[in-house]
């Protein structure tokens, strides 16, 4: 993440933090005034089942190997990960209980199976920022199919004065992010809810509004156009694709896999080849949730760029949805 954040040169932090502990919580913001078609009508029911083979739910890397790493609010992420999606759904007036009761299996609208769930975080030296990758892999399943759910976001920041700079960047907003493109593709492939056209449009000059007046939420609404579940969302996302800033860069481009239209892989491929950073990262994120023929070789090659070996953001998403694809 070389071009996201300019390093200050003027502040050094060692290398392992004083002490060798570090805490954060998770308190991603959930909250939106976008509306979705009939979207009171019925009480949905997602059975969650926990399939992950490494239960290490936060983990360090590089300089942070050795710093015990926890989530102060987390008890059971996958519990959590089901009250979260569930909030997210209530957000937008849609009443989904995520549930890992067994007895309600039986009866649910469908099954999500989390393969993988986990943040890993790393920290090169004090001149380099503390950098989070957000990864969630996992089927979602009903009477009608057998789908792959793929998320994935990486931030940084470099700490100037204290490792509690770190949280939003790095927990609170990236988590959020999951969340979204996770309950986008629950609702896309098992639910079915959709913005309609005048809805969608409401939600873009929204959008708009706050990204001018640089409102810390923008993102968020961003994203949200790639939830509508209106393939008519293309035309906003691409606009927002050209954005000055990397962040709404970033999550337009995650929007485009989020609405999975096949018929965008030209476009990410033209923005993967036009960037460096984590906008390049969400292309290929976008490029892997297509999941076509295509889009798997494209990820495929993708492991002969020098960027796979250079940066873990990229590497990360690649080997993500390649895995997932199995």
């Amino acid at each position: 993440m070389k071009q996201l954040i300019n390093v200050p040169i003027i502040f050094l932090l060692g290398l392992v933090l004083t002490g060798c502990s570090l805490k954060y919580d998770l308190n991603p913001p959930i909250n939106s005034t976008a509306e979705y078609e009939n979207a009171t009508k019925k009480q949905n029911i997602v059975y969650v089942y926990d399939n992950r083979q490494d239960k290490k739910f936060i983990k360090g890397m590089t300089g942070l190997a050795s710093v015990d790493l926890n989530i102060g609010n987390v008890d059971d992420p996958v519990t959590w990960l089901a009250q979260s999606l569930e909030k997210e759904f209530l957000s937008h007036n849609i009443s989904v209980t995520y549930t890992r009761d067994d007895s309600l299996k039986s009866s649910a609208d469908a099954t999500l199976t989390v393969n993988k769930y986990q943040i890993i975080n790393s920290r090169t030296s004090g001149f380099h920022p503390y950098v989070a990758y957000h990864s969630f892999s996992g089927t979602i399943k009903d009477s009608n199919s057998n789908e792959s759910i793929v998320s994935y976001f990486v931030y940084g920041k470099t700490p100037v004065w204290s490792m509690d700079e770190v949280q939003t960047p790095c927990f609170d907003m990236p988590a959020a992010i999951l969340i979204k493109g996770i309950a986008a593709k629950v609702n896309r492939f098992a639910l079915h809810y959709r913005m309609n056209d005048s809805q969608l449009n409401k939600l873009n000059q929204t959008t708009k509004e706050k990204i001018s007046s640089a409102a810390p939420d923008a993102y968020l609404s961003v994203l949200e156009i790639g939830q509508s579940n209106n393939p008519k969302a293309i035309d906003y996302l691409k606009p927002l694709s050209e954005n000055s800033d990397t962040l709404i860069r970033a999550c337009a481009l995650s929007g485009f896999g989020m609405i999975g239209q096949e018929d965008t892989l030209d476009f990410l491929k033209e923005k993967y080849a036009q960037h460096i950073d984590i906008d390049r990262f969400m292309a290929l994120k976008s490029i892997g949730d297509l999941g076509t023929p295509e889009a798997i070789q494209f990820l495929k090659d993708a492991r002969k760029d020098p960027q796979y070996n250079d940066e873990y953001g990229f590497k990360f998403v690649v080997d993500l949805y390649l895995d997932s694809a199995h």
